[in-house]
């Protein structure tokens, strides 16, 4: 009953900031959990991220395949400073999802926090939630970091 009224707050939560990520996702958990679907439960714990992923990739990629993104104008700036950035920092960011994986398999208990901090920065930051996996990721690597000075 405790997880239901969580997943109420974070519904109303995402209706008050109109983000509709929150809505969604708090709507829908929320109704599977009350048609007691926990298989379904288990199918989008095992495959969500996944897919989660590759429509981002889509989102992404879909520029080029319409030719809104010319392969010309991306050589061209490949030697722009924010181009150098940009592809230093898609690396990074692949780093710290592999790192951020680990951590959430191997500490779930970070998880709980990981996921309040997207909500409160959705609901009050006007984040976007594009970022579990990347949140956990950076805080492997701090940590590892800040382990090392121990």
């Amino acid at each position: 009953m405790q997880i239901n009224i969580v997943l109420i707050i974070i519904t109303i939560l995402g209706l008050i900031v109109r983000n509709n990520s929150l809505i969604i996702s708090g709507a829908v958990l929320l109704l599977v959990r009350l048609l007691k679907a926990e298989g379904f439960l288990n199918i989008i714990d095992n495959y969500s991220v996944k897919i989660g992923i590759i429509l981002i990739m889509l989102g992404v990629l879909t520029p080029l395949a319409t030719g809104d993104l010319k392969l010309e104008g991306m050589t061209e700036n490949l030697m722009n400073p924010i181009a150098i950035l940009g592809l230093i920092m898609g690396i990074a960011v692949t780093q710290f999802t592999r790192e951020g994986l680990m951590l959430m398999e191997n500490t779930p208990t970070v998880t709980i926090n990981l996921v309040i901090g997207v909500i409160i920065g959705v609901a009050f930051f006007k984040g976007v939630p594009s970022g579990p996996l990347i949140a956990s990721g950076i805080t492997a690597v701090i940590y590892k970091l800040i382990s090392l000075f121990r």
